[in-house]
């Protein structure tokens, strides 16, 4: 609804609009959606337990979808408009529409604007007898009831917690006692993970009962009342009710009741992430004797780093292990019954479902308590976690509590990544490509759709949605989701997603929105595919992974047709080579095109014509040499990403023109102005960037220009020349990489066929506290290295093909007293004239290697790994010579 209505604002839709003649229909449109949105949370909230409500919902999420998919056809005739006037061309027709007459196309453009209005007034006027309320409501009426916790445990329930229980004693005994000041303690981690259950291990322990003098208990929840939090603590005090109402005089007679006491607060569940409600509070728990403090449990781990007082007092829990889970589950399941062999088989395979979360282990547990049956057990086994009965306890509820309380925006994002199978690795910039693909990021103020999918992203790990969020390599950043998450995304969008697989093929919803096919259920599409019903699909907005590669001409046949049917792609990604000029007219709301073809030479001039692409992404093009010369008039295009571009001849001309440009794997020099690094000037480029052709730049000033030094988000640089550039003078190879000096949050920097006679000052300032690795290859005729020993993060080093070094010196590594403090791993690759490396050691004296060649012997002589680790002050040492490098020099 948000998109719709977006949409409805933009200035392309009204201009167009009001030149067909729309602007009333359109005008009606958004008031008659605005009107609706206001009662969309409390539907949501009252529909899943309301199946009429659920079907008035989706009435109204198809109404929505149709809508976008018009208003999007406005829009790109408005990009057309404009795109043709740039380019000179006049006449009431593009070639974009040259198959459609003008008329016809408006009349039925009009024709769907007013069938979408009419079926939305019905469905406004339906909402009437769910007595729907209005405006921000509370997430969780009708869900389950506001959450409360007691400090009571039954120790005899709980496995697998005693390290994290002896680790948060000790820190609550031991690090806090230290402290003068309130200490706060915080532990997070995903609903259902046990949170609850570990702060009431500690709050029970006979050590932490005897420590402090005063033992407080409260339930936060996500109703949040500083008035209610202060008044639960001061009847945990007293034994008894509190008559006070007002915040001050409750926050005094707080103080008077701790004053003087060692205490310990236990705020269970806490979700209010707004420092400053929590600082009154703070400041009258610090009326406590030394040593008191705060335990906090929360499902957020910005709350937890927020409230702990030290990064060490902030405590993610873990998963149980298989072994415990085993050991939870078996409790519940055969409490009173013998182990059978056979549901003992079936129940490992339950636990792994759960994933070492304690709250499914136990819902799980307690449901098959009462089965006896091995068929029962194994419909369990093969159903999904939304499908089972609510107990009460059942892990669900906790899950959707969660979910609950994100963002529609954030809700959207998350529920999309059920489009990937379980325990995929899904990286960050591709998830936000989609989620801006699809419609899911909204613009707030000078904040670009970029940042605010990085936002949600970062939101969506903190809260748990999304996990083991790691640097996977250079300026990538990848992540997972847990089982459990993966199955609440597809409860969410199980009308809407289909994955295609080998198992369990069923016929694909009528109307899907997003498709996914992994490759290896390919002949399953071919045995299976009137059973899926394929191409009685045309409302896909997502199709991925799908492989076109097939030995069967009919079953490659029906996969095009397949393709050709669907006319609302927003994203597409694909194995294989198609003819574009015949599809790209049925494409007008593309936005994501991800392509894999090692047959891929050139990329078609009709892929221009897809104006709202944002994102192009070529991969194992092994033998791409050419992109479309018209891509700068691609003007929606974000990123534009090719993994393997060595073969690439040039890049189009004019790419400066994109300036929403946020990545751009690849850039060549050329000779022209339109080629030059000037190009690069108004780029905010971010990730991987390989500049070559250096050779090919004519004025100086243009490098300058390119403004590399401000390019912050740039992770990866990678600059060469061609090699046997002999026409080159070495004073403008010198300034050419003077000048291309890049900003200092760089990562990873590689310099090739470089011929200069020494390198800049700029490559060896601490400043480049985040460079890790360096590559310097073919660059021969430098005869000093610059002092990379200064740089703080530097771990891989390689050098290739340096001809002119004769001596590692000293200087190299800078002041010689602390240098490659992070360094693991060092190469030395054809150094063919290498004769003396000096290292210095940790009693500052200097090991010498004298290295001799023979001239007869191969030019490769061999390669030298050295792990360098910290010893006191900085002990160097060699763990490593490959056995193949013993034949080519000896050790003086």
């Amino acid at each position: 609804m948000q998109t719709v209505i977006g949409n409805l604002n933009k200035a392309l839709v009204r201009g167009v609009g009001l030149l067909w003649g729309l602007e009333d229909d359109l005008r009606r449109l958004e008031s008659v959606f605005s009107t609706i949105q206001l009662v969309l949370q409390d539907a949501e909230v009252k529909q899943r337990n309301n199946l009429v409500l659920q079907n008035w919902l989706l009435k109204l999420k198809d109404v929505a979808y149709d809508a976008d998919d018009v208003l999007d056809l406005i829009a790109t005739k408005g990009l057309r408009r404009r795109f043709n006037s740039e380019r000179g061309k006049h006449g009431h027709l593009t070639s974009f529409f040259s198959k459609r007459n003008p008329l016809l196309f408006r009349v039925e453009i009009a024709r769907k604007v007013r069938d979408i209005r009419g079926r939305l007034n019905d469905i406004a006027d339906e909402r009437h007898k769910f007595e729907l309320r209005e405006g921000v409501m509370n997430n969780q009426v009708g869900v389950v009831e506001s959450r409360q916790t007691s400090s009571l445990v039954n120790e005899s329930e709980i496995f697998g917690r005693d390290e994290e229980r002896e680790t948060l004693v000790q820190k609550l005994l031991h690090d806090m006692a230290d402290q003068d000041d309130l200490s706060v303690c915080a532990m997070w981690g995903m609903g259902g993970i046990g949170k609850t259950t570990l702060a009431q291990l500690v709050y029970n322990d006979e050590r932490v009962e005897k420590h402090f003098e005063q033992r407080i208990w409260v339930c936060v929840s996500e109703d949040f009342s500083l008035q209610r939090l202060v008044k639960a603590i001061l009847e945990s005090v007293q034994g008894g009710g509190c008559s006070v109402t007002e915040l001050d005089p409750l926050l005094r007679l707080l103080q008077e009741k701790l004053r003087g006491k060692k205490f310990l607060l236990v705020m269970d569940d806490v979700w209010n992430d707004d420092q400053s409600l929590w600082d009154p509070l703070k400041e009258a728990l610090r009326c406590g004797s030394k040593g008191s403090g705060v335990l906090v449990t929360t499902r957020n781990e910005k709350i937890s780093r927020m409230m702990a007082t030290a990064e060490i007092m902030s405590h993610r829990i873990g998963y149980l292990s298989d072994a415990d889970s085993w050991s939870l589950f078996k409790r519940r399941a055969f409490a009173c019954r013998t182990e059978d062999e056979n549901l003992v088989r079936i129940g490992e395979e339950i636990v792994k479902k759960c994933g070492g979360v304690p709250l499914a282990i136990k819902a799980l547990g307690s449901l098959m308590r009462f089965k006896s049956h091995e068929s029962e057990w194994l419909a369990v086994k093969e159903s999904e976690t939304w499908n089972l009965p609510d107990h009460g306890n059942d892990i669900f509820p906790v899950l959707m509590l969660s979910y609950d309380n994100l963002s529609p925006q954030m809700r959207q994002c998350f529920s999309y990544c059920c489009v990937f199978p379980k325990d995929y690795w899904m990286d960050k910039d591709e998830l936000i490509q989609l989620w801006m693909a699809s419609g899911f990021l909204h613009e707030e103020g000078q904040k670009d759709l970029y940042l605010i999918g990085r936002s949600i992203f970062e939101e969506l790990v903190r809260r748990s949605f999304l996990q083991d969020a790691e640097k996977h390599q250079i300026g990538k950043m990848r992540c997972k989701m847990h089982d459990l998450m993966h199955d609440l995304a597809e409860s969410v969008m199980r009308r809407e997603t289909y994955r295609m697989v080998d198992e369990n093929v069923q016929k694909i919803p009528p109307r899907v929105r997003h498709l996914s096919c992994d490759s290896w259920s390919l002949q399953m599409i071919k045995e299976k595919r009137d059973k899926l019903r394929l191409l009685s699909v045309d409302t896909v907005h997502s199709l991925i992974q799908m492989n076109l590669y097939a030995d069967d001409v009919k079953h490659r046949g029906f996969l095009l047709s397949f393709i050709s049917n669907q006319q609302h792609l927003r994203v597409l990604e694909f194995c294989g080579i198609m003819n574009f000029r015949n599809f790209v007219d049925k494409w007008e709301h593309l936005r994501f095109l991800s392509m894999s073809c090692i047959e891929l030479r050139t990329l078609p001039e009709s892929v221009t014509r897809l104006h709202n692409l944002q994102t192009l992404k070529l991969t194992s093009t092994h033998d791409l040499r050419k992109l479309p010369e018209g891509l700068k008039h691609m003007k929606n295009l974000w990123f534009v990403e090719i993994d393997r571009p060595d073969s690439l001849i040039c890049t189009p001309p004019g790419l400066g023109e994109l300036t929403s440009l946020q990545r751009l794997s690849i850039f060549i020099v050329g000779e022209d102005s339109a080629h030059q690094t000037i190009q690069l000037k108004e780029l905010n480029l971010g990730g991987k960037l390989s500049i070559r052709g250096l050779e090919n730049v004519r004025n100086l000033e243009d490098v300058k220009a390119a403004n590399m030094i401000t390019k912050r988000n740039l992770a990866s640089l990678n600059l060469s020349w061609a090699s046997g550039a002999n026409n080159i003078s070495m004073e403008h190879f010198e300034a050419t990489l003077e000048n291309i000096q890049p900003h200092h949050n760089l990562e990873q920097i590689c310099i090739s066929s470089y011929q200069g006679s020494r390198f800049p000052n700029w490559m060896s300032a601490p400043a480049f506290i985040n460079l890790s690795e360096i590559t310097l290859e073919r660059c021969e005729k430098c005869e000093h290295l610059p002092h990379l020993g200064k740089l703080p993060a530097l771990k891989v080093l390689k050098l290739v093909g340096l001809d002119s070094v004769r001596r590692l010196g000293t200087e190299w590594c800078g002041d010689g007293k602390s240098s490659f403090v992070a360094l693991t791993e060092l190469r030395l690759l054809e150094m063919l004239d290498l004769e003396e490396w000096i290292i210095p050691n940790s009693h500052e004296s200097f090991i010498r290697l004298q290295l001799s060649r023979d001239k007869e012997m191969s030019p490769i002589w061999g390669k030298c790994i050295s792990k360098l680790m910290s010893i006191n002050q900085y002990l160097i040492f060699f763990t490593t010579l490959l056995y193949s490098l013993i034949n080519f020099f000896y050790l003086d």
